[in-house]
């Protein structure tokens, strides 16, 4: 059985290489590590691109990230190194997880009713997100996504 949007985020974010494939095209490209694990999700469950309303989704988003994550994420990395702030660094970094976990759940309500085929289209799903948020990461970047995903479903 297919995991949940949570769980597949999860085990995705976890797998060998991920992370810091994502924290690139974040720091980078400007692009949204929850919507790319979305989008990893959808094309692991064979959701076509053109089911998926990326820019309603980017936009619905936007907010959320802008006004609350990033200032978190921000604050959390100002305060690295900081000499005596490391308590202060580790609860302003579990706001920003409760922050992204929340904004996940309801990327998951969005998605939820869904469907796809048998055939996994990462790559397609990872193009229509990037392009949604006016993106356009390096192939190479998107492509190794794309194997990570082929690999976590292995």
């Amino acid at each position: 059985m297919m995991d949940d949007l949570q769980g597949y985020a999860a085990r995705l974010y976890r797998h060998e290489g991920v992370e810091p494939l994502l924290l690139a095209l974040q720091d980078e490209a400007g692009l949204d590590v929850l919507l790319l694990l979305s989008a990893c999700w959808l094309g692991a469950r064979g959701v076509a691109p053109a089911a998926v309303d990326w820019v309603a989704l980017a936009g619905r988003c936007q907010p959320w990230r802008q006004e609350l994550i990033e200032p978190l994420r921000q604050l959390r990395r100002r305060l690295k190194g900081e000499s005596g702030a490391e308590s202060l660094r580790a609860q302003v970094k579990a706001c920003e997880l409760e922050a992204e976990w929340l904004q996940l759940r309801r990327l998951a309500f969005c998605l939820e009713g869904l469907s796809g085929a048998d055939n996994p289209c990462w790559l397609a799903q990872l193009h229509a997100c990037c392009q949604a948020q006016g993106a356009q990461p390096g192939q190479a970047r998107l492509r190794r996504l794309a194997e990570l995903c082929r690999e976590l479903s292995d």
